[in-house]
């Protein structure tokens, strides 16, 4: 037999061949001269037809594939969603064998908790396998809303504690509360929820309240005034006597045209038959028309205050407010009022009075 049929021989006998209840007969081997090759064994009735001869020629030499003793290799996937089905981050993937246990920690995603699984399994029980882990979003700080009574300063409801999840845009709106206007807000009203507790603000205003006037003056009761709560509140039942002097606060004037007066704290008495004083030194009982009389004095000045700032002027010395001017602002000065405190005021206008230490006059040029 030569070499090729030698050859086609040894692989008729390594392939497999059709299963049959038949005993394939021995073959005898040729020794090639050069090489002795060892006689194959016989081949026994009960062993598989594609059993190969064992050769001693180093050239040839024939490797059978072990048989593996491990069970075949299982996948299994991890999903990572929030609760809307949308993934958080790539999908794990685990291999391993069938079952044996399932090596594996589920993340920690920042913002979000762990809520519930689908599919859990804790061996490999198949050769592919899906398991969906189900985040939520965690909770933001709240946002605390006050409403307030800017006036007063009462709290006019309880607290409102608006809640969202971290991340979310939120938008606020000022309560309605009746008997009241919104005045003005301070925080934030639009932004996101976050890490950080925030504080909204809401200053409100009551509706019959035309005009809040603060001040630092003195009223001077002509009259007995009874005292109440609020303006056109509850009478305290006691009143506060004629030819008294007190402490002012605030004047309000009302959309009824009424004008309050406030003698601090919940006390409040109607302005009628009142004269407001700047200093309580001044004399209360004399007529004020007759105590401001001023002197001709005409001269030209500028508003000597604070950079960047504005100063009061007065319908009248110690009288109301007129209004404000800037820092800087020019005055044509045309009266003089030296008063009791000996105290002198500017009139830069009918009824327009500026204190004289807020004014600084332009030289005049001598002879």
């Amino acid at each position: 037999m030569n070499g090729m049929a030698f050859f086609d021989w040894l692989r008729r006998l390594i392939e497999p061949k059709p299963r049959r209840e038949t005993v394939p007969q021995p073959v005898a081997v040729r020794r090639r001269p050069s090489v002795p090759v060892a006689p194959s064994e016989p081949v026994k009735p009960s062993q598989p037809a594609s059993t190969a001869p064992v050769l001693t020629d180093p050239a040839i030499t024939l490797h059978q594939p072990a048989q593996s003793a491990q069970e075949p290799t299982a996948t299994l996937v991890v999903r990572l969603v929030d609760e809307h089905n949308q993934a958080l981050q790539p999908a794990l993937v685990i291999t391993g064998a069938l079952n044996t246990p399932v090596n594996y920690h589920l993340p920690k995603i920042p913002g979000y908790a762990l809520s519930r699984i689908h599919g859990f399994t804790q061996d490999f029980i198949s050769e592919y396998g899906l398991t969906t882990a189900i985040y939520r979003r965690l909770l933001g700080k709240p946002i605390i809303g006050y409403l307030v009574d800017f006036d007063s300063g009462r709290l006019l409801e309880l607290p409102q504690i608006h809640r969202g999840k971290l991340g979310l845009n939120y938008s606020l709106t000022p309560p309605t509360v009746a008997g009241y206007h919104i005045f003005q807000a301070q925080g934030p009203q639009r932004g996101t929820f976050s890490h950080q507790a925030k504080r909204v603000v809401y200053f409100y205003r009551r509706d019959s309240w035309e005009t809040v006037q603060r001040v630092h003056q003195y009223v001077f009761l002509q009259a007995d005034h009874h005292v109440y709560d609020e303006p056109n509140g509850n009478d305290y039942g006691y009143q506060f006597p004629a030819d008294s002097l007190w402490r002012l606060f605030m004047v309000i004037t009302l959309t009824d045209g009424g004008v309050w007066c406030n003698l601090g704290g919940n006390q409040w008495l109607n302005a009628t038959d009142t004269v407001r004083r700047e200093h309580q030194l001044a004399h209360p009982a004399l007529p004020q028309k007759r105590l401001w009389q001023p002197e001709p004095f005409d001269r030209l000045g500028s508003v000597d205050y604070v950079p960047g700032s504005a100063v009061s002027i007065y319908t009248e010395p110690y009288g109301e407010t007129a209004g404000q001017l800037a820092h800087g602002e020019s005055l044509e000065i045309r009266g003089r009022i030296v008063d009791d405190q000996q105290l002198t005021w500017y009139q830069i206008g009918p009824e327009a009075y500026i204190n004289a230490r807020y004014a600084r006059l332009v030289p005049t040029n001598t002879i």
